[in-house]
């Protein structure tokens, strides 16, 4: 394997200036870097990374900490996918690691990355596991007690408003539900997810503030607690329809358990939107191939990934921090053919 010695002998240099020439950290001669660079291609020469890291301090990797056991989310998908482009875009190595679901699983997660020297840690919260929901006051401690920047996606951080970037859950949720109310249904059933899990709650929330501000009293017949899954939206649409058939309209916790309504719905000789219009949340890409297509809520990936980002490179390069507002963020309606004006 050539060595820096190598490329130094074949270029003609002294080893400080292929150094400088690979490292950018000097002004050298056209001349000299174009025999610096022709040497490196002739003898495949690699850089140390190693080395490199411990005498700059600095891995330029950046850690990203996923639930383990979350099986075919598109949000996580996408969240993978925006972290890779960004890295790649900012000449950074992304490495993954996945949060057991056992306690301080995440934490255990996060202290691995920065033991690997990561130089930033993202960290993406979830509540899929009960026992693995970390509360606020604990990400504030780890955030002030590791050495490298942490930035968490899906929680609010109040002692650290430059280290979150959220979800409105409460409010993408309510979006479905005023529009409905807009356009004459007062009748709306909710699906909604494990209410032990922060999410489902803060969803839950959104649905019945939805209601109040149009002077509606929640009536807890139409509510139904269902598990994630289309199988869970299937089953609680059932048990919903069991109870009662006085509504116009379900909206539910994520777009899996509206599908699984759906299913439940045409069993029952109900069709959508005619008899029932129909919303779920997330806007997962096989809505459009569902019959009727489901109206959803998108939730801003992308958006809130490049943000998440732009706060671990701002804090690793000491730059000034933007409004924390904008570290906020919620969905958009779209609508396809399950809703129908009353």
């Amino acid at each position: 394997m050539a060595t820096m010695l190598d490329v130094s002998r074949k270029a003609g240099v002294a080893v400080s200036t292929v150094s400088r020439v690979l490292n950018g950290t000097a002004k050298i001669s056209q001349a000299t870097r174009d025999a610096v660079f022709k040497a490196v291609e002739e003898l495949n020469y690699r850089p140390n990374v190693l080395a490199q890291s411990l005498s700059k301090q600095q891995t330029n990797t950046i850690g990203l900490v996923i639930p383990r056991g979350v099986k075919n989310s598109q949000y996580l998908s996408q969240l993978i996918e925006e972290c890779q482009k960004i890295a790649d875009k900012n000449g950074k190595f992304l490495l993954i690691s996945q949060a057991d679901d056992q306690p301080d699983g995440a934490i255990r997660s996060i202290l691995a990355l920065v033991d690997r020297r990561c130089d930033a840690v993202l960290y993406c919260h979830t509540s899929f596991f009960e026992q693995n929901n970390i509360t606020e006051d604990i990400l504030s401690a780890l955030i002030d007690k590791i050495s490298v920047p942490l930035v968490v996606l899906n929680s609010h951080l109040s002692k650290h408003p430059n280290h979150c970037v959220w979800l409105d859950n409460k409010k993408s949720a309510s979006l479905p539900v005023e529009y409905l109310l807009q356009k004459g249904h007062k009748r709306i059933a909710y699906i909604a997810g494990p209410l032990h899990q922060y999410t489902a709650k803060s969803r839950l929330d959104g649905y019945e503030q939805a209601l109040n501000k149009y002077n509606i009293e929640p009536d807890p017949v139409l509510l139904v607690e269902a598990e994630r899954g289309f199988q869970g939206g299937y089953h609680a649409c059932k048990q919903l329809l069991h109870r009662t058939t006085d509504f116009t309209a379900i909206c539910c916790f994520n777009d899996q358990m509206a599908i699984g309504a759906v299913k439940a719905l045409h069993e029952n000789g109900l069709s959508i939107p005619e008899d029932i219009s129909l919303f779920g949340l997330d806007n997962e890409d096989i809505l459009e191939f569902i019959e009727p297509s489901i109206s959803s809520v998108s939730q801003p990936t992308h958006k809130s990934v490049i943000r998440a980002v732009e706060l671990l490179m701002a804090h690793l390069n000491d730059l000034q921090l933007a409004n924390s507002v904008d570290n906020c963020f919620f969905g958009e309606l779209k609508l396809r053919n399950s809703v129908r004006a009353l």
